[in-house]
């Protein structure tokens, strides 16, 4: 298992691209991205990542995002080695990734005993199917049945095994970051005038996902950063969604009871991506299993 997190240090981490490494980050996975067919907007980026730099900053954190790239990679390391194991995944390593997933842990907890062995089927399917990841996902999702809720939750799930077992290859394809039903997500944050738009052009597929994540890749490579690009991704990602939820919430009063955001601005961020703590603000990600 990965050590423990220790309490954020100072750390002086910088990103500043290699002329060796100049061009895009590859995908590794074999998967094809779709075209990006929408406009996505450098300075909101730019303003993302000085919003979280200055939560960090805030927080009493400094001001670089190494602490949060480490826990991202901490439970990459947990999800890639549970995963390497296929066939012989069981409840143990089904209950430890759940505790790392915040819909499962907010929605699926009693879930977990209750449907194990379909659940764990559907777990080794993920990893050892030959079909395709979209088809991996709608399969993974179907076990919820005709219960909505529960198959989106089962989706977030299944998204998150798929990139946090391989980062490098498949992007992250939470609901959060882009939900065609809904037209919602951390994309559409990205695009300049998004709240006068009816309709947008993201696809409903990982590669579509992928399209948009290798934009962000240039975009970041334009900003200095040429390290740990599918974790940087999910950094901004979550930030902004987590700008657009605190918006969309706070005259309702709805982020202070259901997130507890109120006092730390990096709170739902970390939460969403499933590196939060009960004490303290990060986890190492052996810290939590569900029971």
């Amino acid at each position: 298992m990965p050590p423990r997190l220790a309490a954020p240090s100072v750390i002086c981490m910088r990103w500043f691209r290699r002329p060796a490494e100049a061009e895009a980050a590859a995908s590794g996975s074999g998967l094809v991205p779709e075209p990006v067919q929408v406009t996505f907007n450098k300075e909101i980026l730019g303003m993302k990542l000085a919003g979280l730099r200055a939560a960090i900053s805030e927080a009493g954190g400094v001001d670089d995002l190494e602490t949060f790239i480490e826990a991202l990679r901490s439970k990459h390391e947990v999800f890639a080695g549970i995963m390497a194991r296929g066939a012989d995944i069981d409840g143990t390593d089904l209950r430890t990734l759940g505790g790392l997933v915040f819909s499962v842990r907010r929605k699926l907890g009693p879930l977990l005993a209750q449907r194990e062995g379909a659940l764990l089927e559907g777990l080794r399917a993920l990893v050892l199917s030959e079909l395709s990841l979209d088809d991996r996902l709608h399969a993974f999702a179907g076990l919820a049945g005709e219960d909505r809720k529960l198959r989106r939750a089962l989706w977030d799930f299944g998204a998150e095994v798929l990139h946090f077992s391989d980062p490098d290859g498949v992007p992250l394809a939470s609901r959060w970051v882009w939900d065609t039903a809904t037209t919602t997500g951390a994309l559409r944050e990205f695009i300049r005038g998004n709240d006068t738009l009816r309709e947008i052009a993201i696809g409903d597929t990982v590669a579509a996902i992928e399209g948009a994540r290798l934009w962000f890749y240039d975009a970041l490579a334009e900003e200095g950063f040429y390290r740990d690009l599918p974790f940087v991704v999910d950094l901004v990602w979550s930030q902004a969604y987590s700008d657009y939820a605190r918006s969309l919430s706070m005259s309702m009063g709805l982020i202070d009871a259901q997130f507890g955001a109120k006092q730390d601005p990096l709170e739902l961020m970390v939460k969403m991506l499933g590196i939060d703590a009960p004490k303290g603000r990060l986890k190492a990600a052996s810290d939590e299993t569900l029971h």
